[in-house]
């Protein structure tokens, strides 16, 4: 478990996730971070620093909570690099990060967008699947962090194939779905009603889902993203099984939206790599870090989740 930004609530969530009964009863859990930065978390807490520290030795500097640092970013940045290199090599069997700034990582003169693209880069991977998962709720992302006037742009029809292939597989690696249906979601109200509100859905997103289709993967849609999701992961019938394994949304906030209105319960896991990593879909909330008021859901909820799923690799193997 990574710190995330030492001056957000990620020690702390670290901290608290890392002593959960749940969580020890099924993994053996190691913090990597900043040695000084989980003690002073664990004194503000009053809780015991009871797990293993992996210090990567770059020096956070002064760590004031809720005012991020250059040099914090660094050194939370470099618990990433850790976490994710004992994982290559096998010296662990998941990651789950904490939450950090990507605007003081960018200030510290890194190029990050996120923890979904920085670790596909350090892994050598092109294309990963930003998903969140709740149960059978599962919502994954076509496009993870560009801005919203480029989504058009960004969306082709080789993008979305790829990110259905990659869902696809790893629904059934991952999380035991055969063969899972997966719906897709338009880009457009309406589905662009066909055309006058748009024609993305005609030009890019209809025919890659056709291409998906003869490659094997259950795709269908492309729906209108204000009905897609209704019903997701709800259980099915006496002899029904839920609609759809999952929804592809097309950009960041048409899928993560439905997840936060549910609260911060969800946990955001990187489809794709060759390695598991898993994190709360919530971010750094400086404004009530150093305050012992986080709540640890989302962190423990991305551990036992971590678990599981080396745990269903480790008996696959």
């Amino acid at each position: 478990m990574t710190m995330g930004d030492p001056s957000g609530v990620g020690p702390e969530l670290a901290l608290r996730a890392a002593v959960d009964r749940g969580i020890r009863g099924r993994a053996d859990v190691r913090l990597v971070g900043s040695r000084s930065v989980f003690e002073r978390a664990a004194t503000g807490l009053g809780v015991a620093l009871d797990a293993e520290v992996l210090d990567p030795g770059v020096d956070p500097g002064e760590v004031t909570p809720g005012l991020p640092s250059a040099a914090g970013a660094l050194a939370a940045i470099e618990a990433v690099g850790r976490s994710a290199r004992m994982c290559a090599s096998g010296e662990a069997d998941a990651m789950v990060t904490a939450p950090v700034s990507k605007a003081a990582i960018a200030g510290a003169g890194i190029a990050f967008t996120g923890h979904t693209e920085y670790l596909a880069g350090l892994v050598g991977v092109e294309t990963v699947v930003m998903t969140f998962v709740e149960g059978r709720r599962r919502i994954a992302l076509a496009t993870s962090h560009v801005p919203l006037a480029e989504v058009p742009r960004v969306l082709t029809e080789d993008l979305i194939l790829a990110k259905l292939a990659v869902l696809a597989r790893w629904l059934d690696d991952w999380f035991g779905v055969r063969e899972p249906r997966i719906a897709v979601a338009a880009l457009n109200p309406h589905a662009g009603e066909g055309g006058w509100l748009g024609t993305e859905e005609s030009r890019v997103i209809a025919p890659a889902i056709d291409r998906a289709r003869s490659r094997g993967v259950n795709a269908e849609g492309p729906f209108p993203a204000d009905t897609v999701y209704v019903g997701l992961g709800e259980p099915p019938g006496p002899s029904a099984r839920p609609p759809f394994d999952a929804v592809l949304a097309m950009y960041h906030d048409q899928g993560t939206i439905p997840v936060k209105l549910r609260g911060f319960g969800a946990v955001n896991v990187t489809l794709g790599l060759p390695i598991v990593r898993t994190s709360p879909d919530h971010g750094t909330a400086f404004s009530i870090a150093g305050r012992g008021r986080a709540d640890p859901t989302g962190m423990i909820a991305a551990g036992n989740l971590a678990a599981a799923i080396a745990t269903r690799l480790g008996e696959s193997a």
